[in-house]
């Protein structure tokens, strides 16, 4: 059922709205400064040794391994509870993130594992920065991360897939902010696109040098997708009082091809696709949300205009959680609490309705991603921690 078993292409994760923010301390500004390629083999995205970029991986066999210093407690992902709990499926394996400093420190630390279907720990390493997404590509883990000191630093790690240890990194200080969900990386062209708050970087794969940075001007937070042959790139991106646009953009160069602009929310429109001739996105804007369904070549929207309240297959309004992500060719569309009316799958050209998505305690428990049979989602658990639990794909959803 995995589209691209390699890139990850076709399995999504997802991160609540407000969901980084809550952990990280500080106030931010439109200020951003790309450094040099930095590289160290500890696991904090403090070190500083130069390099002239990311180096490319070879896989080890994959045994368990524990990396770092004296493993923590955890040994099962699915028997502890986490917090903020996040979860990828990419280049066949999964992969599970969690905050191990307390909630609201200045010192943002993270954990990050591959696990097994059980959710044994086979691998792990220490993070010393909030896990923003994983993406497996050209022999080598990626991870983007963000520290919470002021000002900022986005991080991009490069690991070995089997062990998690950690054979490069490059470091964007930053005083932006981070999306507030979707993704901050997207492969394209051979490249790697990381979105760094008011700019895009580019990466060379599999060497991992950098070799473009393109402006967001006003931008202090944005969000990145592409197709799944990697021929088609869309930026979310707005301003610090949620001002901002929709954009198609060269997969190669980054420059802007189409935009759809002045969208009036309270973070970066979140964005998914393209697949076919759709892009989906999803915007907050305090009161409420929606997804709305884009033309992948023109950034405008198909059909009616959205009514206010109205829920259409190509526009649904919700709560602000509510959320658009595309994963084995299919559009998910999820809210916490939000019924059937707002969790199901539907055909990603028109959004027309396939089947829900089906959680024991739909108004608590939050979906994260969606596997290659099952659905990944957390449920309450003890002082603001969460449970992360899986469930089969109603059949409806599977593969076409």
């Amino acid at each position: 059922m995995t589209r691209h078993p390699k890139t990850g292409h076709g399995l999504l994760g997802h991160r609540p709205r407000g969901h980084i923010q809550a952990g990280l301390s500080g106030s931010w500004s439109a200020v951003l400064l790309v450094s040099a390629l930095l590289t160290a083999c500890g696991s904090s995205p403090g070190a500083t040794s130069a390099s002239p970029g990311l180096p490319a991986t070879s896989r080890a066999p994959a045994s368990p391994q524990t990396t770092g210093a004296a493993a923590p407690a955890v040994s099962n992902v699915f028997r502890s509870p986490l917090q903020s709990p996040q979860l990828f499926v990419t280049g066949g394996a999964t992969f599970v993130a969690w905050r191990t400093s307390p909630t609201g420190s200045a010192a943002v630390r993270s954990e990050l594992a591959r696990i097994t279907a059980t959710g044994t720990i086979q691998a792990r390493q220490r993070i010393g920065a909030y896990v923003l997404q994983v993406l497996d590509a050209e022999g080598s883990l990626w991870v983007a991360a963000l520290s919470g000191s002021i000002p900022a630093s986005e991080t991009l790690l490069s690991l070995n897939p089997a062990t998690l240890q950690v054979t490069g990194r490059s470091q964007v200080w930053t005083r932006g902010e981070p999306a507030s969900a979707g993704q901050v990386l997207a492969l394209a062209r051979g490249g790697l696109w990381f979105a760094a708050g008011n700019r895009l970087v580019r990466v060379s794969l599999p060497s991992g040098k950098m070799t473009a940075t393109i402006a967001l001007p006003g931008a202090t937070s944005s969000d990145v997708s592409a197709n799944a042959a990697g021929t088609m790139l869309v930026v979310g991106e707005a301003n610090n009082e949620g001002v901002g646009a929709v954009e198609r953009r060269d997969a190669t160069t980054g420059a802007l091809l189409a935009s759809r602009r002045r969208l009036l929310g309270v973070a970066d429109p979140v964005v998914a696709g393209p697949v076919g001739s759709a892009v989906w996105m999803s915007e907050a804007t305090g009161m409420m949300g929606y997804v709305q369904r884009l033309d992948a070549a023109t950034m405008t929207a198909a059909g009616r205009p959205c009514a206010d309240g109205i829920i259409t297959r190509t526009c649904v309004f919700g709560t602000n959680d509510i959320t658009a992500r595309v994963a084995d060719g299919l559009l998910w569309v999820t809210q916490e609490g939000g019924g059937n009316a707002r969790n199901y799958c539907a055909e990603p050209a028109s959004g027309r309705r396939l089947g829900p998505i089906e959680v024991p305690r739909p108004n608590v428990d939050f979906v994260l991603t969606i596997g290659p049979h099952q659905l990944f989602y957390t449920a309450p658990g003890p002082k603001a921690s969460s449970y992360l639990r899986h469930e089969p794909i109603h059949r409806a959803c599977r593969a076409q």
